[in-house]
């Protein structure tokens, strides 16, 4: 059996600087080889650590069984707070365990299986949509993800052209690199401004913007169905 084609990773000891610009052109062959191997490995620079988990059961320890033990970077926080604020994606402690409460509902029960179908549809998008020869997986698995995205919550394809418009501008945001910001390696006060690049803050307005409009319609498409059955159900 031939070696899936990868990345070629980096030498296992290059300068921080030397790693940001790596990271930002291609975070997976910004990583030395050894840390796909290991259990657990861990990298360490003069303003952060971070640390990479292959073993299973450790993901589902970090992931499901002790979430609270385990808190979301500040890092991470920094970088996508001008896309998702306050969300559930940056939170951590009473903040993140108040919001999963209200998003529970929907993944409880048979409400996942219902999901399914949308799902396969992208799944089967995606495969339709996948050239011959070499091919960026990392643009295709956001596409695909996207897509299911879309389907699930909003009941529209990616090819929609909200929903690419989108996609475009989200990776914009990501092009933007915002995890670079000062603020990520840096223990800043709230007060302190983050400095993002106006190319960043420009494209989170843009995204935000647009959720709001498809959550809108969508929200109004379910209270015509349900004026709808109430009215048969009268008659």
């Amino acid at each position: 059996m031939t070696t899936p084609p990868k990345p070629e990773p980096r030498a296992d000891r290059v300068s921080l600087w030397g790693y940001m610009r790596l990271f930002r052109r291609d975070i997976l062959s910004a990583q030395p080889q050894r840390l796909y191997r290991a259990w657990m490995a861990e990298f360490r620079t003069p303003f952060f650590r971070s640390y990479l988990c292959n073993d299973p059961a450790l993901v589902r320890r970090v992931l499901d069984e002790r979430p609270a033990d385990f808190p979301k970077s500040g890092r991470v926080t920094e970088g996508l707070l001008p896309l998702l604020g306050r969300s559930v994606f940056v939170t951590n402690g009473e903040e993140w365990l108040h919001q999963r409460r209200i998003i529970d509902p929907a993944f409880e029960g048979g409400r996942v299986k219902e999901s399914f179908p949308a799902i396969w549809a992208a799944a089967e998008a995606a495969v339709a949509r996948m050239g011959i020869g070499e091919v960026e997986v990392e643009l295709a698995a956001s596409h695909a993800a996207a897509d299911v995205i879309f389907r699930t919550l909003f009941s529209i394809p990616i090819e929609d052209r909200v929903a690419q418009e989108v996609f475009h501008e989200f990776r914009a945001y990501q092009r933007s690199a915002p995890i670079l910001n000062l603020g990520a390696f840096l223990p800043l006060p709230r007060w302190f401004p983050r400095l993002h690049r106006k190319a960043t803050l420009r494209s989170a307005r843009v995204i935000r913007g647009l959720i709001t409009g498809l959550t809108a319609d969508r929200a109004a498409a379910m209270r015509l169905a349900d004026s709808s059955s109430t009215r048969c159900r009268w008659l």
